[in-house]
């Protein structure tokens, strides 16, 4: 990917290949669009999602591990709960997908979800060791 700097966010122009299908393939698959909408301003959890979204579990979870593995949701926070289990909250990390066709040559540009990318540093400087 190649960045270009617009106001305050980032776009991308996507120039791989397989990361152009990655991106078509989320952004035209109805699940897959309806998770990264859901995560774009709070993180969710998978199961929070479902709930919302009215999405079968298994095709959930399926669908965030494809999205992380495409660099389109980002995991934000990993919870432990009391009992020992552990869970993930996920947020999209791109705000919009802009595609266009020309002369046989297909253009993928990506708008970065600003918010999640400050977060998550933000959150970096602020590690500290617990004692």
């Amino acid at each position: 990917m190649s960045s270009r700097t617009g106001n305050h966010r980032f776009a991308l122009q996507v120039v791989q290949d397989e990361e152009k299908k990655a991106v078509l393939r989320a952004i035209l698959d109805d699940q897959s669009r309806v998770i990264l909408t859901s995560t774009m301003l709070i993180p969710k959890s998978v199961i929070d999602i479902t709930r919302e979204q009215r999405i079968p579990v298994t095709s959930a979870y399926r669908k965030v591990k494809e999205l992380k593995e495409f660099g389109l949701l980002r995991v934000e926070r990993i919870v432990i709960t009391d009992d020992g289990k552990k869970y993930e909250l996920v947020r999209s990390a791109i705000r919009a997908a802009s595609v266009h066709f020309d002369k046989g040559s297909l253009g993928v540009d990506i708008t970065n979800n600003v918010e999640a990318d400050e977060k998550m540093v933000k959150r970096f400087f602020t590690l500290r060791e617990v004692k």
